[in-house]
């Protein structure tokens, strides 16, 4: 429970000192690249925090290209 106190925390101070200066700067696109990113690192950190399994995107990636990977194996062997 403490350490997702901590990683929430850590993300409100993170945000205390980036976001005023860049609202001060108008970057409204950089905000909310900014919070989108801090939103999904402080959602893993906590999924790992929990021990939720969190898939692996390189499985997925290995998935969709075994399909043409067979085939070239096939074709030049």
């Amino acid at each position: 429970m403490w350490a997702i106190i901590g990683t929430v925390f850590t993300g409100a101070i993170i945000s205390y000192f980036e976001i005023p200066q860049l609202f001060k700067n108008k970057c409204w696109r950089e905000i909310s690249v900014f919070i989108l990113l801090l939103l999904v690192g402080m959602t893993l950190s906590i999924l790992l925090i929990k021990d939720v399994t969190i898939p692996n995107p390189l499985d997925w990636i290995t998935n969709i290209y075994n399909p043409f990977i067979s085939f070239m194996e096939r074709i030049l062997s």
